[in-house]
């Protein structure tokens, strides 16, 4: 990959995750005995999801004639009921 040919949106994404990485390397220096792994999930709980938050708003802010009224959840709520048939 050309990092030098990256477009903005992907600079930026780029950057957020070393930074979350870098957080999780920190996590995992400071964590104390036999409690590595819960907190390098509480980073990911923290920064990663928010990571991921960003890259989903950047997505989607990109397609606003893909973004329709109302949860995309809801119909799928519906889809999952039992039938009450039979």
């Amino acid at each position: 990959m050309d990092l030098s040919k990256l477009s903005a949106e992907e600079r930026l994404v780029a950057e957020q995750a070393v930074l979350t990485l870098r957080a999780l390397n920190e996590a995992g220096d400071r964590a104390p005995h036999g409690k590595g792994l819960a907190s390098l999930e509480a980073v990911v709980h923290g920064e990663g999801f928010e990571h991921l938050r960003n890259m989903l708003t950047l997505a989607a802010a990109a397609r606003p004639e893909g973004q329709k009224k109302g949860p995309a959840s809801a119909a799928v709520a519906a889809a999952r009921r039992p039938s009450s048939r039979a």
